[in-house]
């Protein structure tokens, strides 16, 4: 792996060339020429992505160890295969005021990242290992006049124990996930799509699942007591001895 200049990689985003295993850790991201930058097997390690703008981005298969991406610009940036965990620290990336509207992640590990206050409209996260991720505070939502309209697909990926603490989640995709003791206290999940995904031992207390579709997730340990409003959820048939069960309600085969 060769480490490339800053006037090596100016030159190879002003020609429009991919970037192909590289050391990025040491580029000064504040003030590159416009072009979308393609980087694929490369490393950025410690680095300060802070106020970058990169828009548009492509990543394939890099490596973004103990990296900062406060206020950077990833609208429409697309990361395959990309890892943001560092192993030895056990620490994830810092994603906190980042604009990642419009971007897709693709079999990523994001685990233990952090979210905080970054915008994640429209963003969508496939097969991708988040356990342990902070989206508490992340915006999920834009307004439009007096309207605020959610929008986030996570579908396949893993979320264990990933906090989601009072995020507005309306009419967003969460299908076949793994939220396995995620906080998803005091979230708002009107009419969101849960179906297939694994709610086992989540938070769920104030949580408001109006319209939700959660059909064939598994639902171990959900008191609807606990929940601020269910009114119109979906379920399947046999999701009902779980959720009637905190209601004192016995069910029993027919005929018995």
């Amino acid at each position: 792996m060769v480490v490339v200049t800053q006037g090596q990689l100016e030159e190879l985003i002003l020609a429009g060339k991919p970037v192909d295993n590289a050391d990025l850790s040491a580029i000064d991201w504040t003030d590159l020429p416009d072009g979308a930058l393609h980087a694929r097997h490369c490393v950025f390690r410690d680095a300060h992505l802070t106020d970058a703008e990169l828009a548009g981005g492509k990543f394939e298969s890099c490596t973004f160890e103990r990296a900062w991406f406060g206020g950077a610009n990833f609208t429409d940036a697309l990361f395959s295969k990309c890892s943001f965990f560092d192993a030895d620290s056990r620490k994830g990336c810092d994603f906190s005021r980042a604009d990642f509207d419009g971007a897709t992640f693709e079999n990523c590990n994001l685990a233990t990242a952090k979210f905080g206050l970054a915008s994640l409209f429209d963003t969508s996260f496939r097969q991708c290992k988040a356990a342990g991720a902070d989206f508490e505070d992340a915006r999920f939502a834009k307004s439009s006049g007096r309207v605020a309209v959610s929008r986030v697909r996570f579908i396949g990926t893993q979320l264990d124990m990933s906090s989601f603490r009072q995020a507005r989640l309306d009419d967003c995709i969460l299908s076949e996930c793994s939220l396995r003791q995620a906080d998803l206290r005091q979230v708002t999940l009107s009419s969101a799509d849960l179906r297939g995904s694994d709610l086992s031992e989540a938070n769920l207390n104030g949580a408001i699942l109006d319209n939700a579709d959660l059909r064939d997730a598994t639902l171990l340990g959900l008191d609807v007591t606990r929940l601020t409003s269910f009114e119109g959820v979906k379920v399947s048939a046999d999701q009902l001895i779980d959720l009637v069960r905190p209601l004192g309600i016995r069910v029993f085969p027919r005929g018995r």
